[in-house]
């Protein structure tokens, strides 16, 4: 079981927590199917194609286990019938979104989880819910890989002093170890952030679905939201989903809202969604800091919205995504001006 922060009074700022990650063995002759027709596969979309990946994480809110999984596909009868609780069959119910599935155990059953295949038993560890965590918090939520120290200091620090940011959940997807170590050092000792945890996430992102009606290849970071949401964000008081190289403007001058997460609670639905421009550097001759990028251009915007979202409101009910979370509530939080 994961540690429970409430039983420290000496919470440490910055935590890793670790993931359940429940792979098919590599000898074993099953693989997820690939929505896509092979003739339409090109060597990016198979390289990046999560065909092993059975869980990610294992959470208990104390009640239940839910096991947080890629879609499963032709998969699913392999881990259905697979999982063992304290060695006996254990049935689930399955909740299916676009990109990724929660299975429900029975409420109450708790013990040893594993998944048997062909004979091979592979442990699943279950991780209980921590709230406490980012309780009161205002915290951001991103996903990296090999990006450099400084712009996630830099940004982490904007936010911080622009919107009020408390806490961050970096999610690392699979960075060279060095690169990942000296951002682990640098948010520790150069931010004023009061909680941060740094997940690894070293699965397979997935690339492009290929075109209209075919589904999705990218399960990966709609996923770790929603995961992160169940087993971290209960008690938080504002969520705020930006990348590394975006940032949210300060509020207006003439606002009635100091921060994003001020603007969000403000909302009937407890959400809100913004869009924005890109930003280019002037005589850029190779990586440069994001305060180096100064020109923008009118035709240039970014059309995929981003938001912020308060844990618990209306908005919160509904399946989180990179660029549409509230569901069917998305056309009630969309913001202009910042």
């Amino acid at each position: 079981m994961a540690h429970d922060p409430t039983s420290d009074t000496r919470r440490p700022r910055l935590i890793r927590p670790q993931l359940s990650g429940v792979l098919v063995p590599p000898d074993a002759p099953y693989a997820r199917d690939m929505p896509l027709p092979a003739d339409r596969r090109d060597a990016k979309y198979i390289e990046n194609y999560d065909t092993r990946t059975l869980i990610y994480d294992a959470v208990s809110d104390g009640t239940r286990i839910s096991l947080f999984c890629p879609r499963l596909f032709n998969l699913w009868p392999l881990l259905r019938d697979g999982l063992r609780l304290n060695g006996a069959p254990v049935r689930v119910r399955r909740h299916r979104t676009l990109r990724f599935e929660r299975l429900d155990l029975p409420k109450g059953a708790f013990g040893d989880l594993t998944v048997e295949i062909d004979g091979t038993v592979l442990p699943v560890s279950v991780h209980q819910e921590e709230g406490a965590t980012f309780a009161g918090l205002d915290v951001m939520i991103a996903m990296v890989k090999n990006t450099p120290a400084q712009w996630i200091v830099d940004w982490a620090n904007y936010h911080h002093a622009a919107h009020g940011t408390q806490g961050l959940i970096l999610l690392d997807n699979g960075s060279e170890p060095e690169m990942l170590e000296a951002a682990v050092a640098a948010l520790e000792t150069e931010t004023a952030l009061q909680q941060i945890a740094v997940v690894s996430a070293p699965f397979p992102y997935g690339g492009n679905a290929g075109g209209r009606f075919v589904a999705p290849a990218k399960f990966l970071q709609v996923a770790m939201l929603n995961l992160m949401r169940a087993r971290f964000f209960g008690k938080a008081r504002g969520i705020l989903s930006v990348d590394v190289d975006e940032f949210v403007q300060p509020m207006p001058a003439a606002s009635a809202h100091r921060t994003v997460y001020d603007l969000a609670r403000s909302k009937a639905v407890g959400c809100v969604t913004f869009t924005g421009e890109w930003a280019f550097a002037e005589n850029a001759q190779g990586p440069t800091r994001q305060r180096g990028h100064s020109l923008t251009d009118p035709s240039q915007l970014v059309k995929n919205p981003k938001w912020c979202i308060v844990p618990r409101s209306l908005a919160d009910r509904f399946v989180l995504a990179v660029h549409r979370p509230a569901g069917p509530l998305l056309p009630l939080t969309r913001e202009k001006g910042i």
